[in-house]
């Protein structure tokens, strides 16, 4: 009954900016401003994203690029569905067409705001182009390894993102617009168009 005092207590006083001072054994996410909490999840964004990337060089360092590059693929296609159905019941996104896909994707972990820079432009509820200009995987292999530029975003990204689509709705089809290699950092990364034929 005392921590729910605490916890009633806290909330009166208003959202916490911050986790700075004492422990707070029965915090809640809840406690916390929508700016601290917008804070935390770009940070559990960012996590994914590096989490991938350190999993994928160990399994290189382990069983070789190629069992490495499958084994991403299949993890990518495979999480499609459920990061898709976990952030459209958190936001409580309906519907099944481009625009209910491209909502969910401003909100999922692995497509983090202000880690990717993006646009979109809906055309209808049924078309839609997302041109991203700036993508850290992109930026790391044009420095490191350009060499796999072709695999990661002509194969895994067309596969991931048609696994994400059909978590959506599978008749949503994916053409890519533009992909890399680019000439200069100013060219967008990658430009994809999402379209339900009538």
């Amino acid at each position: 009954m005392g921590g729910l005092r605490r916890r009633e207590e806290r909330r009166e006083m208003g959202k916490r900016e911050d986790y700075s001072g004492e422990l707070i054994p029965d915090i809640r996410y809840e406690d916390f401003s929508s700016e601290a909490l917008a804070r935390l999840l770009k940070a559990y964004c960012k996590e994914v994203l590096v989490l991938d990337a350190y999993w994928q060089e160990q399994m290189e360092k382990r069983l070789g690029q190629k069992v490495a590059f499958e084994c991403q693929m299949a993890n990518w296609v495979r999480i499609g569905r459920h990061e898709m159905r976990w952030g459209m019941e958190a936001m409580n996104i309906r519907g099944n067409d481009v625009e209910a896909y491209l909502k969910a994707c401003q909100v999922i972990g692995s497509f983090a705001q202000d880690v990717y820079s993006y646009d979109i432009d809906l055309r209808s509820k049924n078309h839609g182009i997302l041109t991203i200009h700036e993508c850290p995987a992109l930026s790391s292999l044009e420095q490191r390894d350009p060499g796999r530029i072709h695999d990661l975003c002509h194969v895994l990204e067309m596969e991931a993102f048609k696994a994400y689509t059909a978590a959506v709705n599978p008749a949503i089809q994916v053409r890519a617009l533009k992909l890399p290699p680019r000439e200069s950092s100013d060219e967008p990364a990658c430009k994809w168009e999402f379209i339900i034929e009538p």
